[in-house]
Formats: C-alpha cells, sequence, structure tokens
C-alpha cells in the first residue's frame, strides 16, 4: 500500500473507532489538547483573560481597566470577584512584580503565566483559575 493510502486508511480507521451509539457513554472528560499549557501562555490583554476565568465560573462582570498600570502594560480589576488582572511587556516582568509584591512583606497569593498576574486573596478560586489558564501558583506568607 502506498504512504498517502496507508495514512488516510489509518485515519478512517481511528474515526471509526471514535463512533458510539445511543447505549454508550461518551467521553465528556478534558483531552490532552485542551489542557492548559503548563506555563500559563500569553494573553494580550485583561479581558481575553476575564473571559476565560468566566468560563471556569470565576465572577468578573464588572470588569474596569486601570488607568496607568505601575509596572503592567495593561490591567484590570473585578470588584465583584475581587480580582485584579495584569498583562505585561515581557515575561520577565512576571517576575519583577512577584518580587515587588514580596517586598511589601505581607505576604503573595498570585496566579502568573507567561506575561500575566491574577491577584485574588482566596487560594480555592486562584486554583480554579489555574485550572482553565495553567501557570504558577506563587504562595508566600
Amino acid at each position: 500500500m502506498r504512504p498517502a493510502a496507508f495514512a488516510l486508511a489509518a485515519m478512517l480507521l481511528a474515526a471509526g473507532c471514535g463512533i458510539t451509539t445511543a447505549n454508550t457513554p461518551t467521553n465528556t472528560g478534558t483531552s490532552r489538547s485542551a489542557a492548559p499549557p503548563a506555563d500559563g501562555g500569553s494573553y494580550t490583554s485583561p479581558r481575553d483573560v476575564v473571559t476565560k476565568l468566566r468560563a471556569a465560573g470565576i465572577a468578573c462582570d464588572d470588569y474596569k481597566p486601570i488607568a496607568r498600570a505601575i509596572g503592567a502594560k495593561d490591567r484590570g480589576s473585578c470588584q465583584q470577584g475581587d480580582l485584579v488582572v495584569s498583562i505585561y511587556e515581557r515575561e520577565g516582568d512576571v517576575q519583577a512584580q512577584v518580587e515587588f509584591e514580596e517586598s511589601l512583606g505581607i505576604g503573595v497569593l498570585l496566579l502568573t503565566g507567561r506575561n500575566w498576574t491574577i491577584n485574588h486573596d482566596d487560594r480555592v478560586t486562584l486554583n480554579t483559575a489555574r485550572s482553565v489558564l495553567g501557570g504558577t501558583l506563587v504562595s508566600k506568607p
């Protein structure tokens, strides 16, 4: 069999294996391709992050941009969900933000991605966010 024909046959066979009947339960779990990136990926605006948070059931219907975000390219907050989402110009800026918050001496609880952070005072909420965004939970007393 030629390689192209073999590849087509393999694809059709694989597709056929996914057929279910009315009496066969389907897998509604998350597939590997739907898993969030371990590093949290990158986002272009806080609103993009907020959209993902809403999909995870984290309330943020009252999103408001924060003008002149110090240290961040863009920042916004959700009073309803009591969280702050920041987007940074460079990946190194995320680490600088973590170090800044550590220097305040009041403890740090953040979810961080490649170019973003989410501040929230509830670890459960941040873990829920992590389940859809990926990233790293930074928690220091």
